[in-house]
C-alpha cells in the first residue's frame, strides 16, 4: 500500500468518525444532556490523554506571549464557539443538517480572506457562494426551533472559518500540534463549564451517558484528529479537504437510519448544493496550488 492509499484510508475513517460521533452524542440528548454540556464533557475526557502523549514524547509544555495570544484567540473564537455552536444546533434540527450547513466553511474562509487579507474573489469563487446561499435556504423553514438550529449550525461554520484561518496566520502553525491540542482542551474545559454553570446546562446525567461522551471525545478529539492529520501529511490539506465531504454524506445517512430524522426532496438538493458548491471550492484551489 502505498504513501497516497493510506491517506485516503486514514482520512475516509476518520471522517466517518466524524459524521457518526455527532448521532451518538445525539443520543445523550434523551438522557439529561444538552449540547453545552457535551462539549465539555468531550474536551475534559481527552485532557488527560493529550498530556500523557505531550509527557511521552518529552515536548515543553512553554509558550511565549505571543502563542499563549494566539491560542486564546484561535482557541476560543475559533475552536470553542464552533463547537458549543454546532452541538447545540442538534437540539434544533437534525445531525445530518447540521453538519451540511457547517460545511459552509470553507466559503467563510475564502470570504475572510478577501475581508482580512484582501485576497480577491474570483467568478468561480462568487458562484460557489451564490450556490450555497440558495442551498441553505433549501434547509429553512417557518418553524422558530428550526431557524434557531439553522442560524447554530451556520456560525459554527463561520467560527470554525475563524479557526481556519487563524491556524494559517498565526504562530499556532509552527507549535506541535500535540501541546496546541492540550491547552486547546484544557482552555475549553475550563470555559465551556463556565457557560454551562451560568446557563444552567450542567446537570447530572445516568453512566451511560457520560460513556457515550467519553465514546465521542475519543473517536473525534483524539483519534479523528491524529487519523486526518496523517491523512494531510500523506494528501496535502487540499485533497483531504475533498474527501472530507464523506462527513455530512454520513451525518444525513446516519441521521436518517439511526435516529429516524426526516430528509425531503429540498433538503436533498440543498445538500447536493452545498456540498457541490464546496467541492468545486477546494477543487480549485488545490489545482491553484499545483501551479
Amino acid at each position: 500500500m502505498n504513501t497516497k492509499q493510506k491517506g485516503i484510508i486514514f482520512t475516509m475513517i476518520a471522517t466517518i468518525l466524524f459524521g457518526i460521533t455527532p448521532a451518538v452524542g445525539k443520543l445523550t440528548y434523551a438522557m439529561g444532556n444538552n449540547g453545552v454540556q457535551l462539549a465539555f464533557l468531550r474536551h475534559l475526557f481527552v485532557l488527560p490523554l493529550f498530556f500523557i502523549i505531550v509527557v511521552y514524547q518529552g515536548q515543553s509544555f512553554r509558550l511565549n506571549k505571543s502563542q499563549w495570544l494566539d491560542v486564546f484567540k484561535v482557541g476560543f473564537f475559533g475552536n470553542t464557539l464552533t463547537i458549543v455552536m454546532l452541538y447545540s444546533s442538534y437540539e434544533y434540527i437534525g445531525v445530518g443538517s447540521a453538519t451540511v450547513l457547517h460545511f459552509l466553511y470553507p466559503l467563510f474562509v475564502v470570504c475572510m480572506n478577501f475581508v482580512l487579507y484582501h485576497q480577491k474573489l474570483n467568478k468561480q469563487q462568487l458562484c460557489c457562494l451564490v450556490l450555497a446561499i440558495i442551498g441553505i435556504f433549501c434547509f429553512m423553514d417557518s418553524s422558530s426551533s428550526s431557524l434557531m438550529g439553522a442560524l447554530l449550525a451556520i456560525l459554527s461554520g463561520v467560527f470554525f472559518a475563524y479557526y481556519m484561518v487563524g491556524m494559517d496566520h498565526s504562530s499556532i502553525r509552527y507549535m506541535s500540534p500535540y501541546v496546541f491540542n492540550f491547552y486547546l482542551v484544557l482552555m475549553n474545559s475550563i470555559v465551556i463549564f463556565i457557560l454551562a454553570f451560568l446557563l444552567g446546562r450542567i446537570t447530572i446525567l445516568p453512566i451511560q451517558a457520560y460513556i457515550l461522551s467519553g465514546v465521542v471525545a475519543v473517536l473525534t478529539s483524539l483519534v479523528g484528529v491524529v487519523l486526518l492529520q496523517k491523512g494531510i501529511y500523506c494528501l496535502g490539506a487540499s485533497l483531504t479537504a475533498i474527501l472530507s465531504t464523506l462527513e455530512p454524506i454520513t451525518s444525513i445517512v446516519v441521521g436518517v437510519v439511526w435516529l429516524n430524522e426526516s430528509l425531503t426532496l429540498l433538503k436533498i438538493i440543498g445538500c447536493i448544493l452545498v456540498l457541490f458548491s464546496t467541492f468545486i471550492l477546494v477543487k480549485a484551489q488545490n489545482q491553484k496550488e499545483d501551479i
